[in-house]
């Protein structure tokens, strides 16, 4: 199968999952007494009728892409990081820290700093499941999912009662930690909006993180597909065995990749907090890292789909929100579309796989029936071939 066919065959089975997605979502909205086709209107209004309605979606996308691509590039070297919930959560405290006191240093070095201390919160948290891995192979689903629980409890327990904010006033003080300095806050994209002829409201959440990951998306691309690192780890992903044969240092790679993942991971949770929360408490976003499971695998670990996919996620996201209050549908119609999504994904990308092993193997075999004879002679010439040879 040529290349063409090959990467129509790919593209192909998102497009499959997500059409059985919507039949079967529609059998559920029917289910719960609404109107498919009334869904889908209210959906569109309500996600692309105004500039602030598309800023809410590029909003939710941020950390989609980000944690989506921490899931993809762990995945293209075989590794299954798991952890990627957890790892921002701790990215998110690192980033805290350093945006609380290193108060006083100028924007231009406070924020990147900041932003950095938050790649280090993510590295750290999969520096263990990575030694684990390599070290000792203890599998990294089991270990980052324990992780998981773990920094749950000990970001609840370093807010509450290690670095819970004492300048709060009133009886009942939020279980939160003091709050980011301006010089660490993200500023929102609305005065590029204006200069485009964008009108934004003031209250919509769209800061310049987004177009930093999409730069994270295209650099992720090059370091996979134009880096002999890249080609490395996806060898690694490919084949562990055929790698170390060809010289390739596998467990070094393999540490590399976990890294480089708890790094991306460790930026998940940066938008919310540096753009628009300004501070850490107990009850900063979670999911992000499950979801990003979803969007890499609708992505097809590859960045460009995995900016796809973190659309399409973001779009059923909010529109969850004005399907609830607008067509009387239950939101939670919404999150199982999401869960259909990721299931059909699974199963035509696995049908596909099969099928195409099949035919490439039963095309091979027909090559090597067509060309060889029997005792390895060249095949003998079908009825007629000799006359037509030979009066040609």
């Amino acid at each position: 199968m040529n290349r063409i066919a090959r990467g129509l065959l790919y593209a192909a089975v998102p497009v499959a999952a997500l059409v059985l997605a919507a039949l079967i979502g529609a059998v559920v909205v029917l289910v719960t007494g609404g109107h498919p086709l009334e869904v889908l209107q209210v959906m569109l209004r309500y996600n692309l009728s105004s500039p602030d309605s598309i800023a809410g979606i590029l909003s939710r996308m941020t950390p989609l892409i980000l944690s989506g691509l921490a899931v993809a590039l762990s995945f293209r070297a075989g590794l299954f990081n798991i952890g990627v919930e957890g790892q921002y959560l701790m990215g998110a405290f690192t980033a805290s820290l350093a945006g609380i006191y290193l108060a006083g240093l100028p924007a231009v070095l406070h924020l990147p700093l900041t932003v950095l201390a938050g790649m280090a919160g993510g590295v750290l948290w999969a520096w263990l499941p990575a030694e684990l891995r390599v070290r000792r192979g203890v599998h990294e689903v089991i270990s980052t999912i324990m992780l998981n629980f773990v920094s749950t409890a000990l970001l609840l327990w370093l807010i509450g009662d290690v670095f819970l904010d004492p300048t709060q006033g009133g009886s009942t003080p939020r279980v939160r930690m003091s709050e980011i300095a301006p010089t660490a806050r993200i500023p929102r994209i609305h005065g590029l909006a204006e200069l485009l002829g964008i009108p934004l409201r003031p209250s919509t959440a769209l800061d310049w993180f987004f177009p930093v990951a999409l730069a994270v998306a295209a650099g992720v691309y090059l370091l996979l597909w134009r880096t002999p690192f890249g080609f490395e780890l996806r060898a690694v992903g490919l084949n562990p065995q055929a790698a170390r044969a060809a010289g390739i240092p596998v467990e070094a790679t393999l540490r590399k990749a976990f890294l480089l993942s708890g790094a991306l991971a460790g930026l998940v949770g940066m938008s919310d907090l540096l753009g628009y929360f300004g501070y850490l408490d107990i009850d900063f976003p979670r999911g992000y890292g499950f979801t990003g499971i979803a969007v890499a695998l609708l992505g097809g670990n590859h960045p460009a789909g995995v900016v796809l996919a973190a659309f399409l996620f973001a779009f059923l996201q909010r529109g969850g929100l004005g399907v609830q209050a607008l067509a009387g549908v239950p939101r939670e119609v919404i999150t199982v579309m999401e869960g259909v999504i990721i299931l059909t994904m699974l199963i035509t990308a696995a049908v596909a796989g099969r099928w195409l092993r099949r035919w490439e193997r039963a095309r091979l075999l027909a090559g090597q029936e067509g060309g060889r004879g029997p005792e390895g002679s060249a095949a003998p010439a079908a009825p007629g071939e000799e006359g037509q040879h030979a009066g040609a």
